[in-house]
């Protein structure tokens, strides 16, 4: 099951999200305590444990991108006291480390590329990215499909003016780099970050 996990204290308060399918609006909560489970018709699409601070500290300003097996254990057994499934680990972000190995231009746009992205796989990623500092040999952060961004998009597969897009290389504002509010294009990485491992690992 992909899943994300968001806190942020200032802007939703003491619950820790946990979004399942967000392109989903949900039809019926059932509550259990400070647990909130949301389905649309009979499908789990996210649960919210309110008053998460009580139970564990998490140090978080939206999107948790990783989280390690102590802290998923204390999720899991708030889940399970609640009568849900536990979570499986989230030890994958889904950014990879990326390098762009060949780039051409759409040839419906004036400002559109299609890139082919290596992120450690045997066969590269097709993505199409309007992003003006994309080039080819550039290491940059590619968000590979169905993964969960900051803003709480998960990437889909589709097709941009016709041309099939596999993920989205990202700057540093759709990161949520501190730094990078109000900066633009992709996020420009150095050559010690390895194609293929995970960014958030660094």
């Amino acid at each position: 099951m992909k899943y994300a996990l968001y806190y942020d204290y200032e802007t939703i308060g003491d619950v820790l999200l946990i979004v399942i399918n967000p392109s989903l609006i949900p039809t019926k909560e059932v509550k259990t305590n400070d647990v909130v489970a949301l389905y649309y018709h009979d499908e789990l699409i996210g649960i919210n444990i309110f008053n998460i601070s009580k139970i564990i500290k998490i140090k978080a300003k939206g999107l948790i991108p990783l989280i390690n097996e102590d802290v998923l254990n204390v999720i899991n057994h708030v889940l399970e006291n609640a009568s849900l499934n536990k979570l499986p680990p989230l030890d994958d972000s889904g950014f990879k480390v990326a390098k762009i190995i060949d780039i051409e231009e759409h040839p419906d746009s004036e400002h559109l590329h299609i890139c082919q992205v290596d992120v450690g796989e045997k066969e590269p990623l097709q993505i199409v990215c309007g992003a003006a500092n994309a080039r080819k040999d550039l290491l940059c952060v590619c968000a590979t499909p169905y993964t969960f961004m900051p803003n709480g998009q998960q990437i889909i597969p589709n097709k941009l003016l016709g041309i099939q897009s596999n993920g989205m290389l990202c700057s540093g504002r759709e990161l949520n780099l501190e730094g990078y509010e109000g900066k633009r294009g992709l996020l420009e990485l150095s050559s010690e970050y390895k194609v293929g491992t995970d960014f958030w690992k660094y």
